[in-house]
């Protein structure tokens, strides 16, 4: 037999070879940290389609850029500044408007408290001052009144008994009360006399007194006049609560008064003011 000889055969493994190669190499260069550097519209296009050139920020010293506008950190400091500058001046303007209307408040007050101050220190009121050394001339007046819660008693008919005082002075300092505080009668009031008691209930006699100066017409005509001092004493005899059936009740349709006369005057238990 013919003796076969046997050659090696080559394998084309020159392309493998080369592609092994490459991957290699770019494995090497993802390990290395050396990434492939991307442009800005490369890093667009492939994982950030929302970033534009126009949006990435670029540090200049101090300077952005946002939205292609240059911003400066100086100038956003002024405006915070000039804003809370603003707002304290505004707060100070309020603050001086509140101090200026409750000045004036306070002086308006105080300027109205003096005037009420100086009317008062300046009225002068003629009729309220009188001498009453000069009311001289005295004008009295009689009557009676019944006592309706009054029990009628034998020792009332004598004045000198204890019931008759003790009723008499009580009534007194009532009438007495009753004129001295009248506005109008008060200053010529002088006294009052409870003269007597009578059966029918209680009956009351009474007697008042009053004194005026000389030759004063007008005044007994108006003033000391019968219808005015017995419609003071009326009026206070309605203003009674009969509820309440106090002793010394009168009863305002009893009241009788005549003018007395001066000589008629009797001064026995007589009640001065």
């Amino acid at each position: 037999m013919d003796s076969i000889e046997l050659q090696p055969v080559q394998c084309p493994v020159s392309l493998d070879n080369n592609n092994h190669h490459a991957e290699n190499t770019s494995k090497k260069q993802m390990t290395s940290g050396n990434r492939p550097m991307l442009t800005t519209n490369d890093a667009a296009e492939e994982g950030n389609p929302l970033l534009s050139p126009e949006q990435v920020p670029v540090d200049n010293g101090g300077q952005h850029w946002v939205d292609g506008q240059e911003v400066n950190q100086e100038s956003i400091s002024l405006n915070v500044q000039n804003s809370i500058a603003n707002k304290e001046m505004t707060c100070m303007v309020h603050r001086r408007r509140w101090m200026i209307l409750i000045f004036l408040i306070f002086l308006i007050l105080l300027v109205i408290g003096v005037s009420f101050a100086v009317c008062l220190g300046i009225h002068d009121d003629k009729d309220e001052k009188y001498d009453p050394a000069l009311f001289e001339l005295p004008r009295c007046f009689n009557g009676s009144f019944r006592l309706t819660n009054q029990i009628f008693i034998p020792d009332l008919l004598s004045p000198a008994s204890n019931q008759s005082k003790a009723l008499s002075s009580q009534l007194q300092e009532k009438l007495a009360d009753l004129y001295s505080s009248s506005p109008a009668l008060g200053r010529y009031f002088s006294s009052v006399e409870i003269s007597d008691f009578r059966n029918g209930s209680v009956q009351a006699e009474y007697r008042l007194r009053f004194l005026m100066p000389l030759n004063n017409t007008e005044l007994e005509q108006f003033t000391l006049s019968r219808e005015m001092v017995y419609n003071v004493f009326r009026q206070s005899l309605y203003d009674q609560d009969p509820e309440l059936n106090h002793p010394l009740y009168i009863h305002p349709a009893s009241l009788d008064m005549q003018v007395g006369s001066v000589t008629s005057e009797s001064r026995s238990g007589v009640l001065y003011w």
